[in-house]
């Protein structure tokens, strides 16, 4: 591997890091935000009509994701397209060497969430057949005259099926393991991480791991178990 090789590979991997923090904080007020779903139907569709009701504020961060989401999978097909050049044989015995599942299943779990997204989008945001009723579902809230999305209705009919709700679990996982690689992967990246020290960075991507998939999990279970309605 030359020198420029070398350069292209750390600033890739930089690239990769910084979009990826950003998806991570992202994810977390998301989360947050869906736990409204625990809370009476008022206050989740309260602040979905709040998030909809500044639309430039809205659209940035969309964009912002889109644009990280991008440039985030664009440097993880270029890092596999070197590594594929750096070496074109193939190993006669695949030994992982004491690398991680997590790690070495990067791309699948990523394919799989980009799936996840699509699907999520299809979902809860396109509503396309056969989820096109979400259209219908509106709420009143005291502090507008208008017709609001009832997105807590939504959430509630849309995850009711098991199906629908072993597809978000499953969604889920592939955002463990993908996470739980990916933020110990960041902090080295950036040069954060002493490896002579104790490894808070491991712990913090295992914490960070378990958090977001039992608190996404956590939805869809409740609503299939009867416990939101």
């Amino acid at each position: 591997m030359t020198e420029r090789t070398r350069l292209s590979t750390v600033g890739l991997k930089i690239l990769m890091g910084v979009t990826g923090l950003f998806l991570v904080g992202y994810i977390s007020l998301h989360m947050l935000g869906n736990w409204q779903i625990f809370l009476p139907a008022v206050y989740i569709n309260q602040y979905a009509y709040l998030l909809k009701s500044v639309p430039l504020l809205l659209w940035t961060v969309r964009l912002l994701l889109l644009a990280s989401f991008v440039v985030h999978v664009s440097c993880a097909v270029r890092l596999a397209q070197i590594r594929r050049l750096a070496r074109p044989v193939p190993y006669d015995q695949h030994k992982p060497n004491g690398a991680s599942w997590e790690s070495r299943s990067m791309l699948l779990t990523g394919i799989g969430l980009g799936l996840f997204v699509l699907f999520h989008l299809y979902h809860f945001t396109w509503h396309l057949p056969p989820f096109s009723a979400f259209d219908g579902f509106t709420a009143h809230l005291k502090e507008t005259s208008r017709s609001v999305p009832d997105v807590h209705r939504m959430m509630v009919e849309g995850l009711r099926n098991p199906w629908v709700a072993a597809a978000y679990l499953l969604g889920m996982g592939c955002l463990f393991f993908h996470i739980r690689h990916g933020i110990d992967g960041i902090f080295s990246t950036l040069g954060l991480v002493n490896r002579r020290s104790f490894p808070w960075e491991r712990w913090l991507a295992h914490a960070l791991g378990w958090v977001f998939f039992l608190g996404f999990s956590a939805i869809p279970v409740a609503i299939v178990l009867g416990w939101v309605r």
